[in-house]
């Protein structure tokens, strides 16, 4: 019965590394500010998802949008919305790069 438990805290330990390592490579993909910030897990999954959105609309309409944000684009500019009284949504790495430029 030992050997069993120790053998299962064994298979749970390898896989927590498992995971803790892809996390980690996860982050290294991941463009962030400042660029030494550590990310938590849930905070990378939802800037992972987030990256993947964003570079989908850079691969949909070009960074050349004319107002440097091709993610607002995405949204508004197919619907024409823009004269809703929503508040316009700002993509975090359309953002950074606006900064940049």
């Amino acid at each position: 019965m030992v050997k069993q438990r120790q053998a299962a805290n064994a298979r749970e330990r390898d896989r927590t590394q498992s995971v803790n390592t892809a996390f980690t490579a996860l982050r290294t993909l991941i463009p962030t500010e400042p660029v030494d910030r550590k990310l938590s897990k849930i905070e990378t999954l939802r800037l992972a998802s987030s990256y993947i959105s964003h570079l989908a609309n850079v691969l949909l309409l070009g960074e050349g949008c004319e107002d440097g944000q091709p993610c607002f684009s995405a949204i508004y500019g197919a619907k024409g919305d823009l004269d809703s009284k929503q508040p316009r949504s700002i993509c975090t790495f359309c953002l950074s790069n606006q900064r940049k430029g």
